[in-house]
């Protein structure tokens, strides 16, 4: 086979079209560790989940425990809405509360304790609601949505964890609020981009 030929044959098989999928499963991957890894894959989501970490864990998380268990009682209860019904896309509010939750990050201003449940669970249920696999069914549906709650909750935890460590020390502080920074300004850019369109 001369070359021309195999170029065209290489063109061919890269151009071969695939199945897309909005939230595409990594192969090789069981169900369960495909739905841990989703909110990681996902910007929008990763975006409101280290803002929503890095809040509780600027403001004394011992005192708002309550506030973290509504955001994981309120999404189980998204998981449940995006397992009984339709995918939506609500990957614009997500970002507005990503940008919202940036922002008091980088203000650092101490808000009303209804104010840490109010945004805990808006941010919990559309996470919630944001994780359906559109493509799974019955017992692999509920595997994956499982797996997306440990994925959501272990993450928030871990972002809240780093931020209470991070704010001992006066340039900690700054570094958390510089990082709620770039979150808010990715958040904003990629809403900007998304109505450009």
């Amino acid at each position: 086979m001369n070359q021309p030929h195999r170029l065209f044959l290489a063109l061919a098989v890269l151009l071969q079209p695939q199945i897309a999928l909005a939230h595409s499963p990594i192969k090789g991957m069981g169900v369960f560790f495909n739905g841990m890894l989703h909110p990681i894959l996902v910007p929008a989501q990763l975006i409101i989940i280290i803002s929503l970490g890095l809040w509780f864990g600027q403001n004394k998380p011992v005192k708002h425990q309550n506030a973290v268990l509504s955001f994981l009682v309120a999404c189980i209860l998204g998981l449940i809405f995006a397992g009984l019904f339709n995918e939506k896309d609500i990957s614009t509010v997500l970002l507005l509360v990503a940008i919202l939750l940036g922002l008091l990050v980088v203000t650092g201003i101490s808000a009303p304790k209804f104010v840490y449940y109010l945004l805990g669970v808006l941010s919990g249920f559309i996470l919630g609601m944001d994780s359906s696999p559109g493509e799974l069914a019955g017992s692999a549906k509920i595997a994956s949505l499982f797996g997306s709650g440990v994925g959501i909750y272990f993450l928030m935890l871990y972002a809240m964890a780093l931020s209470e460590t991070l704010s001992v020390k006066p340039w900690q502080t700054v570094l958390v609020r510089i990082l709620a920074s770039w979150l808010s300004a990715s958040a904003l850019m990629v809403l900007a981009l998304a109505f450009s369109r």
